[in-house]
């Protein structure tokens, strides 16, 4: 199977990180039974037990959203876990990039760094990586460091049946500052699929497609991608902000809202003349002074 429906919804998903990534090619695939299958559990309270269940704020979530997670995590076919992503970000600019999926895949198109298209809708955006994976991403949590997204759709391979399924990701992800002065965006991605197939042969073709070594290869290649547009608003925010402002099929107002999020962190072109200190120099007094002499 060249593409599988797992990967073209998970990374119909991950273009809202900034960026879309090519389709999945054909590569060893690891036998179904090395697979970590998600034990549906009955109850609704017995969801967090899954396996990776727990990374769900299942408390926090409205009824609506609690019902679409659980609908998934109960049937997943499979769950999986990706850690170790790290790339030089600024908080500020990935967050509205998240917060603005359809803006962030048409960034990603002018970039050259994916295909994919989302429109918003009134419920959520509506998703088309161009290749024949369409489907609907609705956010259902967010509180700054964790995020959780669901995504329904279908993807139509070429001499196979349509394959439809919904999918759940939480996204993790922590901003740091190193030792070498630049700040970094780590991530964790852990998702469930269900797939609303009854094909046999189309499970299992899928359920390989997410072997543990397979899915860190490919979300990693992906990251890749996002690493590249990320570097870039970080090194040279001014340029970025500058092409963008050029680039008809961009929405105005939405360029004029990122841009100023781009270079909210700059100092005005104004400050670096200035000949004195902008804070004053700390009080020295003489070893001989008293502050209690008369």
């Amino acid at each position: 199977m060249r593409h599988g429906l797992g990967m073209g919804m998970a990374l119909s998903f991950l273009l809202t990180l900034s960026v879309g990534a090519e389709s999945p090619s054909s590569e060893g695939e690891t036998p179904a039974d090395a697979l970590t299958l998600a034990a549906p559990p009955g109850a609704a309270g017995e969801i967090a037990l899954a396996p990776g269940g727990r990374l769900i704020p299942w408390g926090r979530l409205d009824a609506e959203a609690f019902g679409l997670a659980r609908d998934v995590v109960r049937q997943a076919l499979v769950f999986r876990q990706v850690d170790g992503i790290a790339f030089r970000s600024r908080k500020e600019v990935f967050d509205f990039l998240i917060q603005n999926p359809d803006f962030a895949a048409a960034l990603a198109r002018v970039l050259r760094e994916g295909k994919y298209r989302l429109r918003r809708t009134a419920e959520g955006f509506e998703a088309d990586d161009g290749r024949g994976a369409h489907g609907f991403l609705k956010p259902l949590y967010a509180d700054g460091d964790r995020r959780v997204f669901y995504l329904q759709g279908r993807y139509d391979p070429p001499l196979l049946p349509s394959i439809a399924g919904r999918l759940v990701l939480v996204l993790d992800i922590t901003h740091t500052s190193a030792p070498d002065g630049e700040t970094y965006a780590e991530m964790r991605v852990a998702g469930y699929l269900r797939l609303d197939s009854a094909l046999a042969e189309v499970i299992a073709s899928v359920a390989r497609s997410f072997s543990e070594a397979m899915v860190e290869r490919r979300v990693k290649r992906f990251f890749r991608h996002v690493a590249r547009v990320s570097r870039r608003a970080y090194d040279d925010p001014e340029g970025l902000a500058e092409e963008l402002t050029r680039h008809p099929t961009l929405e105005a107002d939405q360029v004029t809202e990122f841009r100023q999020v781009l270079l909210a962190h700059r100092l005005p072109p104004w400050a670096d003349s200035i000949p004195f200190r902008l804070t004053p120099e700390p009080l020295t007094l003489d070893p001989g002074d008293s502050l209690g002499r008369d």
